[in-house]
C-alpha cells in the first residue's frame, strides 16, 4: 500500500497470547477498506475503528477462533461494550466505537480461547 494510515498500535502480551490493540478514526479506517476491496460498513454514530489481534506469543500463529467482547470507557466514566466479530481477511477481530471526547480512554477485552478466559487492556488518549 502506498497510502501511510495514522494508527496507534499498542500490543501486550497475557498468559502467553499477544494482544495488538489497532485504533485509528473511521475516516483512516475506510482508506484501509477501500484500499483492500473491503465492504465499507462503517457504523453510523461511531467515530474509532479498534481492532484486535491474537497471536499464539510461541508460534506467532494468529488465534482465529476466540470470542471477544470489548469495553471501552470514555474519560467520563462512561461505558461502551460490543462484540468484536472476526474478519478472515485480515485475521483481525473489529468493532466500531465513539471516542468523541479528549482524554484518557480505556480500551479493555476479554477473550476466549477453548475454555480459557483471559483480560487485556490499554489505555488511550486523543489529545
Amino acid at each position: 500500500m502506498g497510502t501511510s494510515t495514522k494508527m496507534d498500535t499498542k500490543e501486550i502480551i497475557v498468559e502467553g497470547v499477544k494482544v495488538t490493540f489497532q485504533i485509528m478514526t473511521n475516516e483512516e479506517h475506510l482508506k484501509v477498506l477501500k484500499a483492500m476491496k473491503m465492504k465499507e460498513d462503517i457504523e453510523p454514530g461511531t467515530t474509532h475503528n479498534i481492532t484486535v489481534i491474537l497471536k499464539d506469543e510461541k508460534t506467532q500463529k494468529e488465534i482465529t477462533n476466540a470470542g471477544i467482547t470489548m469495553k471501552v470507557v470514555d474519560p467520563n466514566g462512561k461505558d461502551q461494550i460490543k462484540a468484536l466479530k472476526y474478519e478472515e481477511a485480515m485475521k483481525s477481530y473489529d468493532a466500531y466505537f465513539e471516542l468523541s471526547g479528549k482524554g484518557k480512554y480505556q480500551v479493555i477485552i476479554l477473550f476466549k480461547v477453548g475454555d480459557q478466559k483471559r483480560t487485556a487492556g490499554i489505555y488511550y488518549e486523543i489529545k
